[in-house]
């Protein structure tokens, strides 16, 4: 139904009522929805509720941009508008909601931070193993292993298709700080999980004068550095397949990797 000829494109708001199309808004704001997912927004000039100009790039709604960073708090995004200056983000619109990050969300009381000790670079490293997973990822791995820096917060996240393969993976990610940053982390903390607690570990700890410490048992919160990022990875990976309309399950792992690069 679109009109070459006309200085200005026209849609009908009950044409797309009919093919189930919903709309959403007040005042001077107004989306168009499909299901879960925005179509367009239009803003009221005074006169008509007009569409925003399109560039060639499609992606111009609020909604999109809250998707694409895995859906984030509005919060963190208006910190983060400058950092994306070419990406032409929206401001939030009044109201705004995300029904897909609600429900990604369990709630459990905090705990209050009882160290105060001054923190170095990778003093110590938390780690906590993640899985297994349901659907072995494309690369056929069924865990994640997060490692995150005390001080910086720095992550890095690695898969694995065993426990076993834990120690390995250990070593690798030490031998690539020393390469990178000079310098061999001072410390570990990790709960008290098997895939950890191997005399090979061990080892390998005490040659390189790395102390490993262990989080009481039945207590994450006690290792919340490494706790608290696999909640947020596991929210967002919810959350992401949640606004998606169509996914494939096996690509949870790519998820895991944008979630921890975002």
């Amino acid at each position: 139904m679109h009109v070459a000829d006309l200085a200005h494109p026209l849609i009908s708001r009950r044409k797309l009522r009919e093919k189930g199309y919903t709309e959403f808004g007040e005042g001077d704001y107004i989306s168009i929805n499909k299901g879960t997912r925005v179509v367009f927004e239009a803003v009221f000039d005074g006169n008509l509720f007009k569409i925003p100009d399109i560039s060639h790039s499609a992606h111009i709604t609020y909604d999109f941009w809250h998707q694409a960073l895995r859906n984030i708090a509005p919060s963190t995004m208006d910190k983060s508008l400058h950092l994306y200056s070419n990406a032409n983000i929206p401001a939030k619109p009044i109201n705004h909601i995300c029904s897909s990050l609600g429900k990604s969300k369990m709630t459990r009381p905090p705990r209050t931070n009882t160290s105060k000790k001054d923190r170095k670079n990778l003093d110590p490293v938390h780690s906590d193993l993640s899985g297994p997973f349901p659907v072995p990822s494309e690369g056929n791995s069924v865990y994640y292993i997060p490692l995150i820096d005390d001080a910086t917060r720095v992550a890095w996240v690695r898969f694995t298709r065993q426990k076993s393969e834990t120690t390995k993976i250990v070593k690798d990610i030490v031998a690539e700080m020393e390469l990178r940053n000079h310098k061999t982390p001072a410390g570990f903390q990790t709960d008290n999980g098997g895939e950890y607690v191997t005399k090979d570990l061990k080892g390998f700890f005490a040659s390189k004068g790395i102390i490993h410490e262990f989080s009481p048992p039945y207590s994450p919160e006690s290792n919340g550095v490494a706790e608290r990022p696999n909640r947020t990875i596991g929210e967002s990976l919810r959350a992401m397949f949640e606004s998606a309309s169509t996914y494939n399950k096996k690509l949870w792992a790519e998820a895991v990797l944008t979630s921890v690069y975002i």
